[in-house]
């Protein structure tokens, strides 16, 4: 048998198969397309609120979890008039955020090995 006559048996038999088919109405077509629609509409939202509701939980239980903070240091500002004289008292203090001069800083050194 050639491989035409193959291909040519195998969508004979395929059709002979679809005949034998029962197709849905439209109606049924039209009835389990909302179906399927309605369902994954539903387990959307169903795994949309589950997020939702397990991300607010993740987020109140790292809020309750006490991080220790850095307070920068406050600087008092004085207020001068015309000329550079202080006004008065200080009035209003400002926040510096502190920083680090690398000019200064010592580098860390590591012991060398002396065996040779």
């Amino acid at each position: 048998m050639s491989i035409i006559n193959k291909v040519v048996d195998y969508f004979v038999s395929a059709k002979n198969e679809l005949s034998k088919v029962t197709w849905p109405t439209r109606k049924e077509t039209i009835r389990y397309s909302a179906l399927v629609i309605a369902i994954s509409v539903g387990v959307a939202v169903f795994f949309g609120v589950l997020d939702v509701g397990l991300s607010n939980l993740v987020t109140a239980a790292l809020a309750n979890k006490k991080v220790e903070q850095t307070i920068p240091t406050q600087v008092p500002v004085t207020p001068t008039v015309e000329g550079g004289q202080p006004a008065g008292a200080v009035t209003e203090v400002k926040t510096q955020d502190p920083t680090i001069n690398f000019d200064q800083v010592t580098p860390i050194t590591t012991p060398t090995d002396t065996k040779k």
